[in-house]
């Protein structure tokens, strides 16, 4: 989705479509699993995140259209020969 589609979004106050329960992201460079949308504004979305990849408790992350999001994509490393 192209960065002007998601301030229009915004500017007409409905979602940041690209943003799904269950998706796994790079949220300003800190990796979260996106559980639930808590809240709506014309600014952005509030969602309840389980962070990734470290013990920490689940919390509720302010999102908007400045921020840095990037999506976090499995990747599968090739399997080395037995020695």
């Amino acid at each position: 989705m192209e960065p002007d589609k998601v301030r229009r979004d915004f500017q007409d106050g409905q979602v940041m479509t690209h943003l799904a329960a269950g998706n796994q992201v790079f949220h300003n460079g800190v990796p979260v699993q996106l559980l639930y949308r808590v809240a709506l504004s014309r600014t952005g979305e509030t969602w309840r995140v389980r962070p990734l990849f470290v013990e920490e408790p689940e919390r509720e992350d302010q999102f908007t259209c400045s921020d840095a999001i990037s999506f976090l994509h499995t990747m599968r490393a090739h399997r080395c020969g037995a020695a």
